[in-house]
């Protein structure tokens, strides 16, 4: 096989102004967000992994890109996985374009991602693939029930889904990591692959956030400042860092301390420094470098498809948004799943068990956006990601519970895999 990578840096109009998800301004003046690109070639054709530091690409944008890059290089875009590594901290790109024209921000993103994969196609070098895959233990369930405050005044104690750390909760903490190699054995390009959502940043000024600090970690680790990473992030929607801290409400009510104290101690960790965000991904690739290499992989094979579904909303709304399956295939034993949503940890986890020894690299914020991916639970028990956050994405109304047997019963058809009675996630 033949390799080429490469990284452009995105620079924004220091006049232009931009704003985070949180709605606040955010300094890009200093920017260290950027585009990783990794093109393989086999005998016949060329597949291109992009990676963006940014929240999203929305759908038309997202579209665009594809549309120029399948054209200019003669591949079906099939063959072109651009996925977003999700950090909060950038410019907020809308998931829905109302307006053809595509703006100053939209073209910085657009030159950037086709400067980084002309470079990637230009230098191209034969070598090999190591597969590395480990269980990492950095993550933790984000979804947990806390007793409403104000209804427990009237003496009903009732369970409301909060942001919290949850231990008890289901989260996928595989991390597989590939690392590219040029002939005999020099390591030039990895891919990491890892669910949590990049939230350890402030959203007041630019950062990769943890995905950016992996990156920088691998340049000093193999002592290459050309090493290219792209971190794909996985099945994160109900997954976050496992940094908290107990909370701390000194001076407020004492009824509010009585409660935070029985009800509601832990919290996620804020305001969190560089030190502490650069420790954060240093664990993860530690952990992930000494793992052992499970595999090599000396030739590749591409094949690749996509299977769009149009996705129910609760309230007999026809006007769902489309859900896209891409799998892209390396190998008989490594492939891809990327999805163009937030997705819940437990389907990576399902779809992994489902393809036996293979190697699963599962890839949400992919092929656009179109809102949170949940299982049945959870919308049965409601929260942030099934009701509150309609809005962000157009939607009109929740998800149908049947969207977990449609995930699946698609997955099935997508990997030529014998159907299965579907039984929801607990």
């Amino acid at each position: 096989m033949k390799i080429g990578r490469s990284v452009k840096r995105f620079i924004f109009n220091p006049d232009l102004e931009l704003y985070s998800i949180s709605q606040s301004k955010i300094l890009c003046n200093d920017s260290n967000l950027s585009c990783s690109v990794i093109c393989l070639c086999d005998d016949s054709t060329v597949v291109f992994i992009i990676s963006v530091d940014l929240l999203w690409l929305g759908n038309n944008l997202n579209d665009t890109i594809l549309k120029i890059i399948s054209e200019e290089y003669s591949v079906p875009i099939t063959n072109i996985l651009l996925s977003s590594t999700h950090t909060h901290s950038c410019p907020y790109i809308d998931p829905v374009v109302h307006q053809n024209n595509i703006s100053e921000l939209d073209n910085t993103i657009i030159d950037t991602v086709l400067s980084a994969v002309k470079s990637a196609r230009m230098l191209m070098v034969k070598g090999f693939i190591d597969i590395h895959y480990e269980s990492i233990l950095n993550n933790v369930n984000r979804r947990k029930g806390i007793v409403d405050h104000d209804l427990l005044k009237s003496f009903k104690y009732v369970k409301k889904i909060r942001n919290r750390p949850n231990a008890q909760g289901h989260v996928d903490n595989m991390c597989l990591t590939l690392i590219f190699c040029e002939y005999p054995k020099k390591p030039i390009a990895a891919v990491v692959n890892y669910a949590a959502h990049p939230v350890l940043s402030p959203q007041g000024k630019c950062s990769a956030d943890y995905p950016g600090e992996i990156c920088k970690i691998l340049k000093e680790y193999y002592n290459d400042s050309n090493f290219v990473t792209c971190f794909l992030q996985g099945f994160s929607g109900n997954i976050k860092p496992n940094l908290w801290e107990y909370s701390t409400s000194i001076g407020s009510r004492l009824s509010v301390n009585l409660f935070n104290f029985f009800f509601d101690r832990k919290h996620f960790k804020k305001n969190v420094n560089n030190a502490l965000i650069n420790n954060y991904a240093r664990k993860i690739i530690d952990k992930a470098l000494c793992s052992e290499n499970k595999e090599r992989i000396e030739n590749i094979s591409i094949s690749s498809s996509i299977i769009g579904v149009n996705l129910e909303l609760d309230g007999n709304d026809l006007s769902g948004p489309v859900l896209n399956l891409h799998r892209i295939q390396l190998s008989e034993k490594l492939n891809f799943i990327a999805i163009n949503g937030e997705v819940f940890s437990e389907y990576s986890t399902w779809m992994r068990n489902r393809i036996n020894n293979d190697y699963l690299v599962a890839v949400s914020c992919s092929g656009g956006m179109i809102g949170y991916l949940p299982t049945a639970v959870a919308i049965d028990e409601g929260g942030y990601e099934i009701d509150r956050c309609l809005s962000i994405f157009n939607q009109k109304s929740r998800f149908l519970v049947g969207i977990e047997n449609t995930i699946k019963i698609s997955f099935n058809k997508l990997f030529n895999i014998k159907p299965q009675q579907i039984k929801t996630t607990n």
